[in-house]
């Protein structure tokens, strides 16, 4: 029983983990202060 008990906690946390680490490089690949740079959005005044 404390086998079972051992591999749910175990199987658990590693699913955090994962989740922590998919979560944390995919905000820093998608950083979107960085498409302003890339792709600046043109006013109003200058399409006119």
């Amino acid at each position: 029983m404390a086998l079972m008990w051992a591999i749910t906690i175990g199987f658990i946390v590693s699913l955090g983990l994962v989740g922590f680490m998919l979560v944390h490089f995919l905000k820093g690949a998608m950083d979107s202060r960085d498409s302003t740079t890339v792709d600046r959005i043109q006013s109003d005044s200058k399409e006119k």
